[in-house]
């Protein structure tokens, strides 16, 4: 990117403490010559905080005409970020004002390191696969996309859910248990983790089926093919299950069949050369410390 590139923030609410920090990387941007541009809800949270109106970079509604799109929170503003870039091939840095931060590779310390990164070419772009859910009875407003994972669950009660599974066409197995994770490489350290399931590299193409406590002590984790196309068909006392996609739900009736499989664009995760997956494991999840 040439220094008149443009950066489009996002950014989560609620993050006062940090917006010394936020203001900081802004005022570094426009220093360094970046065209900028605000989401209209960060911009609004600005606003609210008191920064000038004439401080709040260009507002924009919808998906900016940007070259890199960047993501002031955790991983949750990331997930909302990628949502609201509607598979626009626009990618996204993750500045982590949240907690573990597992998708936002950069720091409100070094604003430095990102926008120098952008400028001499240096940042690895890594290209991540998403699931889609499609089903009738889906509201038409609902985002069907996931960077992280699908989930369908019991609905407000004690009892569990009967999730029968089909792989490919073929039968695989009747899931008893409070729900069924369906994730990505990239959400296999997210709610799949949790649950049991593996970690997995995030530029791995497939899915993992991780089912959250299941009544039989038979059923594990399993990875298929990112090629697979799976159908899910619940049963349940009440009548109905709940359809998550990256934290938003909503409820269905049991009649609902779903079918998922890998959606067909991905999106692009900006980090460091030196960022790597293992470097990760090691500094955020402490992989091997004794």
């Amino acid at each position: 990117m040439t220094p008149s590139s443009s950066l489009a923030f996002f950014g989560k609410s609620r993050q006062d403490h940090n917006m010394t920090g936020i203001l900081n990387f802004i005022d570094e941007a426009r220093k360094a010559g970046f065209r900028l541009l605000c989401h209209e809800k960060f911009a609004g949270y600005l606003s609210r905080l008191g920064v000038p109106d004439d401080y709040v970079p260009e507002i924009f509604e919808g998906v900016p005409d940007a070259d890199c799109a960047v993501s002031f929170g955790g991983d949750g503003t990331f997930l909302r970020t990628a949502r609201r870039l509607s598979g626009s091939p626009i990618p996204i840095a993750g500045v982590n004002t949240g907690h573990l931060g597992y998708l936002a590779h950069f720091s409100l310390d070094n604003p430095g390191e990102l926008l120098s990164g952008l400028r001499d070419g240096s940042l690895r772009l890594e290209k991540r696969k998403l699931v889609s859910v499609s089903g009738e009875g889906i509201p038409d407003d609902f985002c069907r996309d996931a960077l992280n994972e699908i989930a369908v669950q019991k609905d407000d009660s004690a009892s569990m859910i009967n999730v029968h599974v089909e792989l490919d066409g073929f039968y695989l197995a009747d899931y008893r248990a409070d729900g069924l994770i369906v994730s990505t490489a990239t959400g296999s350290t997210a709610y799949n983790l949790s649950a049991g399931g593996p970690i997995l590299q995030p530029l791995l193409d497939c899915m993992v089926l991780s089912p959250v406590a299941p009544h039989s002590l038979t059923l594990r984790p399993i990875v298929v093919s990112g090629s697979s196309c799976l159908r899910l068909v619940m049963s349940s006392r009440t009548g109905s299950f709940r359809l998550s996609v990256d934290g938003y739900s909503c409820t269905l009736p049991d009649s609902v069949a779903l079918d998922v499989r890998t959606a067909d664009y991905e999106v692009g995760v900006l980090s460091t050369a030196d960022d790597t997956f293992a470097s990760s494991l090691r500094e955020k999840l402490l992989w091997g410390r004794s």
